[in-house]
């Protein structure tokens, strides 16, 4: 069983997320992991998005 939560922050790129995100997991003493870093890391993507100017997210990939 876990102990603390998952908080899951999603938005349109470039407003924040990472920033707000760090700030929180210090203030809480949790553990801030970025999806995005992992995705980038281990190749969970599916391609870039031009208009977005962001990877694809394979959830799938991500999740194991």
């Amino acid at each position: 069983m876990r102990a603390n939560p998952n908080i899951v922050v999603t938005g349109t790129p470039g407003v924040g997320k990472t920033t707000h995100c760090e700030t929180l997991a210090e203030r809480t003493n949790l553990r801030h992991v970025s999806v995005n870093q992992i995705v980038k890391d281990k190749g969970c993507h599916e391609g870039w998005d031009e208009e977005y100017q962001s990877w694809i997210v394979d959830e799938d990939k991500v999740g194991n």
